[in-house]
């Protein structure tokens, strides 16, 4: 079974910082009018790019070689125009590479011109407009970087508290590269410092474009981050389709939603899709193309509450260019949490449950009550291994649900340079602690309970093409039942289909890693069943996994290997167990440590399969598995 995702994965690609300079005004460029008017030979209509809403746009180039489009608002959008300055100043000190850049504006008499880069492409309408033959089209792989992009960017402006409020296809801009640019934000807002990024807003002030409005905004004023992603919904529609929006003929009660909505549920999703994208010889392209219709249905739902955020989107996205998804099914992803949130959740990072080379976890509570413990890297250690760690963890947990997994509730966003997750609290500690501290005796019961749960959450992950590469007693958590929850998934690796291992740097921990792994570089699941016979023998042992003898580091499984192979199994096992009257239970402490030394064995080949493991902790637990019956 390969795990198919509901949403995920998520491109690292912010350098952005969460503090951002307190300026009363601008430093976008102010420039001088004959600058302008010499850069486009004097307004010259040989240099008209066309109208854009309510501003003419001309091509021209500046001395210092830059080509720039001029976009001229009449003396009624002054207003709009010097509020966008002073609010979206950030975008002056936090640029992106998917939205357009801005090198300032002048106020000349009764006209306002506003200056940007110029993108050689011209705008995504027009691409999906001019689409008469087949050679002309915009390939599938490529219209999925369009979308991805334009999430991005939207993403990184809801970040910082800007809402677009004119996603349209003419807004967006295409480079020589076809990488999108979000376009046209003089009409964006943003929210006051200090408002929460999910509150929603009661305005008048209601802007855009026909057929991409929300209707929420359009008709009760509710003005929101989602308003954007309504829109976006919409672009989704027009990829999909190669048909704008206004090709529909569509009223305020039959939108586009509604229509896409009825072709889903009556299985003719096939006649909004562009044939020429080629879906109807390639399965594969026709099931991303489904699911990302499923996608645009969810940005368009009402009430806005239902519909992602943007960060969401993004994640979902490159999960369904990556083929990881399910169609007919609502698409989900992890909530995305403001520092702030965290900050008073945990009481300003007061409690601090523990410290690792990654950086700190620490305790703390939701305004919905659930306890969480926060995984915060140090911005120190930020190096490119722990960024990767960070998003290995949130992509694996986010697509695997478990009752022996820990949960994953959500994460900072990829523009905050705070990396943090946040998971379900587990208030009973580390197996490790369980077994190696003296106050903390687990009975030979749970012990055996807490090895079938550890086996039955590996088999999940290796049914699911994932290779966990450090399990060990400290990522084995319980919970006030001393339920299991492994933890822990910064090294872990997928095991494409039909493939037995993967070449890669052996990463682990000493004491649990696997010889074969260490030697040749080459991990397969079959190395976490050698993690977990070590896991085993501590169970039985309760000895730590690895110690130093005179001058020489002696693991846990060489000491028990050879002990077992000298007939000296009494000097492995805990003496409580081994002196113990319950004949039964040293029977199955017999029976355990014959199973773990058979999952320590070299070559790899000797090991049992998860599965097997599973099976044989089972009936030992059943009492129907003798000494010898263990592979």
């Amino acid at each position: 079974m390969r795990l198919k995702c509901a949403l995920f994965e998520c491109c690292f690609t912010s350098t952005s910082s969460d503090t951002i300079p307190k300026r009363s005004k601008s430093k976008w460029k102010i420039f001088q009018y004959k600058e302008l008017a010499k850069a486009t030979n004097n307004f010259n209509q040989s240099h008209c790019l066309g109208k854009r809403g309510s501003a003419i746009e001309y091509h021209g180039k500046l001395d210092d070689g830059r080509e720039i489009t001029v976009q001229s608002f009449n003396e009624d959008e002054r207003y709009t125009l010097e509020q966008f300055v002073n609010e979206t100043v950030i975008l002056n000190y936090l640029p992106h590479k998917n939205i357009v850049s801005i090198y300032g504006y002048t106020f000349h008499h009764e006209e306002s011109l506003l200056v940007h880069e110029y993108l050689s492409n011209g705008n995504l309408a027009t691409h999906l407009q001019s689409e008469k033959v087949e050679n002309n089209t915009l390939p599938w792989p490529m219209r999925m970087n369009i979308a991805i992009d334009i999430a991005n960017a939207l993403g990184y402006l809801h970040y910082y508290g800007i809402i677009h409020r004119n996603v349209k296809s003419r807004n967006i801009l295409l480079d020589v590269n076809f990488c999108a640019k979000v376009a046209n934000l003089h009409l964006s807002r943003k929210l006051p410092d200090g408002v929460p990024l999910s509150a929603t807003h009661v305005t008048s002030d209601r802007v855009g474009s026909s057929g991409y409005i929300d209707p929420e905004y359009l008709t009760k004023g509710q003005l929101s981050i989602k308003n954007d992603v309504y829109s976006f919904g919409v672009v989704l529609c027009e990829l999909i389709s190669s048909k704008l929006v206004k090709s529909w003929v569509l009223d305020e009660e039959y939108n586009l939603a509604t229509l896409l909505r009825g072709k889903i549920e009556k299985q003719a999703l096939v006649e909004l899709l562009d044939p020429r994208l080629g879906f109807q010889s390639n399965l594969q392209i026709m099931q991303v193309m489904n699911a990302t219709a499923e996608l645009a249905l969810q940005c368009m739902q009402c009430p806005q509450e239902l519909r992602p955020n943007m960060e969401q989107v993004v994640e979902i996205l490159n999960c369904i260019k990556q083929g990881r998804y399910e169609t007919n099914s609502t698409i989900k992803a992890l909530k995305v949490f403001h520092h702030a949130e965290l900050e008073e959740a945990t009481n300003n990072f007061e409690t601090c449950l523990g410290k690792g080379g990654y950086g700190s976890v620490y305790y703390g509570k939701l305004q919905d009550g659930r306890y969480v413990a926060i995984k915060c890297f140090h911005e120190e250690n930020e190096t490119e291994q722990t960024i990767k760690q960070f998003m290995k963890e949130t992509e694996i947990l986010s697509l695997l649900h478990h009752q022996n997994l820990v949960s994953l509730y959500g994460r900072t966003s990829h523009h905050s340079n705070k990396n943090m997750l946040v998971y379900e609290y587990i208030s009973n500690g580390t197996l490790s602690k369980h077994v190696h501290e003296a106050s903390c005796k687990l009975p030979w019961q749970t012990r055996l309970n807490i090895a079938i749960e550890t086996a039955t959450a590996l088999g999940y992950l290796h049914d699911s093409g994932i290779i966990h590469r450090d399990v060990k007693g400290s990522n084995i958590l319980l919970d006030g039942n001393f339920t299991v929850k492994v933890a822990d998934f910064g090294l872990s690796r997928s095991l494409p289909d039909h493939v037995t291992h993967v070449s890669t740097i052996p990463v682990g921990t000493r004491a649990y890693i696997d010889p074969d792994y260490y030697l040749s570089g080459r991990v397969s699941d079959k190395s976490d069943v050698y993690s977990f016979g070590v896991v085993l023998f501590e169970l039985i042992s309760s000895k730590p996994p690895g110690s130093m003898v005179g001058t020489d580091y002696v693991t846990l499984a060489q000491f028990a290997k050879r002990k077992i192979l000298n007939r000296e199994l009494n000097e492995v096992v805990d003496p409580s167990f081994w002196h113990a009257s319950d004949k039964n239970m040293m029977e199955m402490v017999t029976a355990v440590a014959e199973l773990a030394f058979q999952c320590v064995q070299c070559p790899k080949e000797l090991r049992p399969s998860m599965k097997q493991v599973l099976e044989t902790l089972e009936g030992i637990r059943q009492g129907t598995w003798g000494f010898s019956q263990t592979t």
